[in-house]
């Protein structure tokens, strides 16, 4: 009876576990650029049952029994989302597995952050940033195109106003193994100590489109439904659970 009492509880906190992760995801359909969230759970390791009667000595084996489920891992999908047209010569999308590189100012000093979001603007000193403030990175630093329009071609080289030679080339990396990168915030990534990070060469930059986010709002709100469901299921196990420990304890256990 207990041990159903501790597999119910296990697989209520993986679907609340999955609940939280479908709201994240819910709450940044908009943001451009955002990478969901997805979970992967596992079952808790097997272990072996025994029993003692108390006319015998020694253990007698029952069988095989495990606790119920738990969360094994929460990871990024990194698949790209749907590419539109904005019209936006500052919206700069990449088509392929790379990332931006952008500078940050934070508590620590400047530090570098990678992201996918697409959406740029010129800021009042003439820097090409994107919706945080935060400086796009090329090959030689910062960009800065002061008051005149700029094109980009798909290999990441900026030209200014007409110029016959590109100024700047986009730095655009990507990485061994994306499992190896971790959120900071809703659209920037940094990497952990295994990151292999490579220059980018098949990634396209497209001028005038913007990167969706890849949440597929009905895959979503179909797996809120279901794990709703789960999730009361595993309430009134609860309660079904509830009741007999207390027959069990008010009329099987009672002395007359």
């Amino acid at each position: 009876m207990f041990r159903g009492i501790y597999t119910t509880l296990s697989g209520m906190g993986v679907q609340q576990s999955r609940l939280d992760l479908i709201t994240s995801n819910l709450a940044n359909v908009e943001s451009k650029g955002y990478k969901s969230d997805q979970i992967r759970t596992e079952t808790f390791g097997e272990v072996l049952i025994h029993h003692q009667s108390p006319n015998q000595k020694g253990l007698t084996p029952v069988g095989p029994s495990n606790m119920g489920s738990a969360v094994a891992e929460v990871y990024i999908d990194m698949t790209q989302g749907d590419l539109s047209t904005s019209g936006e010569y500052t919206d700069l999308a990449l088509d392929g597995k790379g990332f931006y590189v952008l500078q940050a100012q934070t508590e620590q000093g400047q530090q570098e952050f990678y992201s996918r979001d697409s959406s740029f603007y010129v800021d009042k000193d003439g820097y090409l940033v994107n919706t945080r403030g935060d400086k796009l990175l090329s090959e030689s630093g910062p960009i800065k195109v002061g008051d005149k329009k700029f094109e980009v071609d798909q290999k990441g080289r900026l030209t200014i106003d007409g110029e016959t030679r590109p100024r700047y080339t986009l730095r655009v990396v990507e990485f061994a193994d994306t499992r190896a990168l971790k959120k900071e915030g809703e659209k920037y990534f940094s990497p952990t100590e295994e990151a292999e990070i490579l220059p980018s060469t098949e990634t396209k930059v497209l001028q005038g489109v913007i990167e969706s986010s890849n949440v597929d709002t009905t895959v979503e709100m179909t797996n809120m439904i279901q794990v709703m469901r789960t999730y009361q299921a595993g309430q009134r196990l609860m309660q079904a659970h509830d009741e007999l420990l207390n027959k069990a304890a008010n009329q099987l256990g009672s002395l007359r």
